[in-house]
Parts: C-alpha cells; sequence; structure tokens
C-alpha cells in the first residue's frame, strides 16, 4: 500500500501554483527504478571478485530509488478498452486519436485532458489479456484537477472507488480497471478537510 506520495518530494510550484482553469492538468508518471543501483552492486562485485580483502556477502543491494518524469505519453496495455476508456473518460479524458491493426491485431487509443496536453496511449490486443498485478515499478499516474472533493464524488456516482480518499483536502488515489493506480491533486493550496472524505477510511491498495 503506497505510504506517501512523490508529489510531496516536488517542487511546491509543480502543481500548488496551477491555475484553476476547469482542466485536467497531467503532473508526472511516477516509476520506481532500480537500474542505477542494480548496475552499481554489479561493479561493486566484479571488484570484489578480484579482492579476496572484499567479501562477497558485505555488498547488499542499495535501497530502490524513485524517479518522477513528465513526458507528451505514458503507455498502459488494457484488457477491456471500453471499460478503461469509460474510467479515464470519468477522469475528464478525451479520446484524440486512434489507430487500428489488422495486421497486429491491436487498437491503441490516446486520451488527454485537452488537444496537445500529454497523453495516455492505451494499447489493447484483440482477443483479450489476463495480466498479472501491476508490478509496484510502474508507480501512479498524476493529475491535477481543480476541485479534488467534487471529482472524487463524480466519480463515485460513475461507481469508481476512492482508495485513497482526500482526508486532507489535497491527494487522492483511485485505480483503472487493469489497476493501473492514479493519484489526483488540488491545485493550489488544500481545500479545508470536510465530510463523507475527512473521515472515510482507504479501501484496499493503490
Amino acid at each position: 500500500m503506497a505510504s506517501s506520495s512523490i508529489s510531496s518530494y516536488l517542487p511546491s510550484d509543480t502543481y500548488n501554483s496551477l491555475p484553476k482553469d476547469g482542466d485536467l492538468t497531467f503532473l508526472h508518471t511516477m516509476l520506481r527504478v532500480r537500474l542505477l543501483a542494480d548496475r552499481a552492486l554489479s561493479n561493486a562485485r566484479a571488484r570484489a571478485r578480484a579482492s579476496s580483502s572484499s567479501p562477497l556477502s558485505s555488498l547488499t543491494r542499495p535501497s530502490r530509488s524513485v524517479r518522477a518524469s513528465s513526458s507528451s505519453s505514458s503507455l498502459a496495455q488494457v484488457d477491456d478498452l471500453d471499460k478503461t476508456m469509460a474510467f479515464f473518460s470519468a477522469l475528464g479524458l478525451r479520446e484524440t486519436r486512434r489507430k487500428e491493426s489488422e495486421k497486429g491485431k491491436f487498437t491503441l487509443v490516446f486520451m488527454a485532458s485537452a488537444p496537445g496536453a500529454p497523453e495516455i496511449e492505451l494499447t489493447h490486443n484483440w482477443g483479450g489479456e489476463t495480466f498479472a498485478p501491476p508490478s509496484r515499478s510502474m508507480g501512479h499516474l498524476a493529475y491535477a484537477t481543480d476541485d479534488i472533493y467534487k471529482l472524487c464524488a463524480d466519480l463515485q456516482e460513475k461507481g469508481i472507488v476512492i482508495n485513497r480518499p482526500p482526508r486532507d483536502g489535497k491527494m487522492a488515489f483511485v485505480k483503472s480497471p487493469d489497476g493501473i493506480s492514479v493519484e489526483l491533486l488540488q491545485k493550489g493550496e488544500p481545500l479545508e478537510p470536510a465530510e463523507p472524505w475527512a473521515s472515510m477510511e482507504n479501501t484496499g491498495e493503490w
């Protein structure tokens, strides 16, 4: 279960200073990465093999690092395209373009909060797929909204579970039909704590 948000480590002007313009604003795709740690461990082990004074048993894996990145497109593989599109539509995204491949037997659907805004690319392989639970390396997608209470209420009305309610008036988490975590953040200053959110418990994991 997520215990904290990567957004708490970002500069305050990342989303706190965003204007309330009615648009859902893409912030970042958060990835948990281990590449640099693994490379450093591999190099250290190689040096240890050449030195009897450096036992391999003393070399342990560094704790995993966390990195956030913004991009023009984030890809997600989905099983039920219509259901996943309905989820992102409920968030405020709309279809911007689509590609069908008869040869490859797949469909690509791009969705964004507005034309020209960063997109999420939904990849659907025809015939359906069964996915393993999403890896924690994926992290989450993050969007900023004008009114986090209103958005969460709208999502609830559409049957979407608010896994981490916005008790602080600032942050919430939901999950897509395929288990992709989506972080929702309040633009500007946090809203005053309000019910039913202030006393709402977490549901499941995100």
